[in-house]
C-alpha cells in the first residue's frame, strides 16, 4: 500500500504559499531526493499519521526530499526491505531490530530516531475490575492476540516482576483483537487483556474503560538502510525532520490528521461520519501518548541512547529471545539527531493550531 505526490495538493499548497512552511528558506524547485518511508502494519491508520502526514502537507518537501509512504505487514518484513535497500527508511519495533542484528551482525540497517518512547506492549483489565495490581492477576485467565503474539514477551516480564509465575500461575487464550477480544473481556472469558496501545484503545471507544499497567521501555524506531544513511545523510535528515513535524501536527490537530488519513486510504464504512472521527481521534490521541510530546522542551526529537538498547537486550535475553547480548552501539546511531532538531517546530505548531 504506497501513497506518492500529495505534497502537491492543492491545501498543501494554499499553506506553503502562505508563507506557514516549516523552513525559513523553502526548498526551491528542483530534482529532489526520493525516499520510501515504510510503516509495519498490514493496514494503514490514523494514528501512522507522523510517517504519512508530510506527504499531503509538504513536510517532507519542504524539507528537501520527495517522499513515498507504505506499509509491510509486520516489523520484520518492514527490516527486510530496508536491509535490501528496497525501502530507505522503516517505522519497526526495537526488539525485532536488536534480534535481526544479534543474528546478522553484518545487516545493514542502523536504526536513526526513536519514535514510540513509551511501551506499545501493555496489560489492561476493565477499570471496575477487582484486579488493582498485576499481582492480582494470580489464577485469572489473560486475552491474548495469538499465541505468538510480541505481546507475550513483556507480559511473561511484568508477571514475573509482580512475584507470580508466567508458566503456572496465569492461564493465556487466543482473542483476537478489536471487537472480539472486546467481546471476550467484557462476557468474562478473559479477565484482562494483553495486547498493544491501538488495539487498547480502540476497545475503549466500544464503550469498556480499561485500567493499563505497563513495563517502562522504549518500543519503536525508525531505521535506515546502512548505505543510503552513509551516501546521503541529507536526505534522511529531511525526511526525519518531516516526521518529527508529523508527530507535532498529530498531536495538535488530530481531527485534520484523520481527515488527512480519510483522503490517502479511504474512510471506515458501516460507521457514520461522527462515530468513525470519535473513534479514530481516541485511537491516535491514546496512541501519541507513546510518542516524544509536542511541547517536550526537555526532550529532543528522536534521542536515544545506549542504556535504552541495553535494557531492552537484558530484556530479551532474560526472556530468551536472544541467547546472548550484542553491542547496542552497533544497533543505532544519533549523529542526525541535532541537525533534525533544527526543525522549526513553532512553525508546524502554528500551522497546526490554524488547520
Amino acid at each position: 500500500m504506497t501513497r506518492r505526490g500529495f505534497g502537491r495538493m492543492a491545501g498543501a499548497g494554499a499553506l506553503v504559499a502562505a508563507g506557514q512552511g516549516v523552513l525559513a528558506h523553502p526548498v526551491a524547485a528542483q530534482a529532489l531526493p526520493k525516499l520510501k518511508v515504510w510503516g509495519a502494519s498490514a493496514t494503514v491508520e490514523a494514528y501512522h499519521g507522523f510517517l504519512f502526514l508530510g506527504i499531503p502537507l509538504g513536510f517532507y518537501r519542504e524539507q528537501g526530499v520527495e517522499v513515498e509512504f507504505g506499509t509491510a505487514a509486520g516489523s520484520s518484513a518492514t527490516l527486510q526491505l530496508v536491509a535490501a535497500g528496497q525501502v530507505q527508511l522503516g517505522y519497526v519495533g526495537m526488539e525485532v531490530v536488536a534480534l535481526a542484528k544479534a543474528r546478522n551482525p553484518t545487516l545493514p540497517v542502523t536504526a536513526v530516531y526513536l519514535q514510540d518512547r513509551g511501551n506499545i506492549y501493555e496489560l489492561v483489565v476493565p477499570q471496575d475490575s477487582a484486579i488493582r495490581s498485576v499481582a492480582d492477576l494470580k489464577g485469572k485467565t489473560i486475552g491474548v492476540a495469538n499465541l505468538a503474539s510480541g505481546a507475550i514477551p513483556s507480559l511473561r516480564a511484568m508477571l514475573a516482576e509482580a512475584g507470580l509465575n508466567p508458566a503456572n500461575d496465569v492461564s493465556l487464550v487466543p482473542v483476537g483483537n478489536g471487537a472480539a477480544a472486546a467481546t471476550a473481556l467484557r462476557g468474562g472469558r478473559v479477565q484482562a487483556l494483553s495486547l498493544f496501545r491501538a488495539q487498547h484503545a480502540l476497545i475503549e471507544t466500544l464503550g469498556i474503560s480499561l485500567r493499563y499497567f505497563q513495563r517502562e521501555q522504549p518500543s519503536a524506531v525508525v531505521i535506515a538502510n546502512s548505505t543510503f544513511l552513509r551516501q546521503n545523510p541529507a536526505a534522511v535528515t529531511g525526511a526525519l525532520r518531516g516526521i518529527a513535524a508529523g508527530s507535532i501536527f498529530a498531536q495538535l490537530a488530530p481531527e485534520v490528521t484523520v481527515r488527512q488519513h480519510w483522503t490517502m486510504f479511504g474512510r471506515p464504512t458501516g460507521l457514520s461520519e461522527e462515530e468513525a472521527m470519535s473513534r479514530a481521534r481516541h485511537v491516535l490521541s491514546r496512541s501519541a501518548e507513546l510518542w516524544r510530546r509536542w511541547d517536550d522542551a526537555a526532550t529532543a526529537w528522536g534521542a536515544m541512547d545506549a542504556s535504552m538498547w541495553d535494557r531492552l537486550q537484558a530484556f530479551m535475553v532474560q526472556q530468551q529471545l536472544m541467547d546472548r547480548a550484542i553491542d547496542s552501539a552497533t544497533l543505532f546511531s544519533t549523529e542526525l539527531i541535532p541537525a533534525v532538531n533544527q526543525l522549526d517546530a513553532a512553525a508546524v505548531e502554528r500551522r497546526a493550531r490554524g488547520a
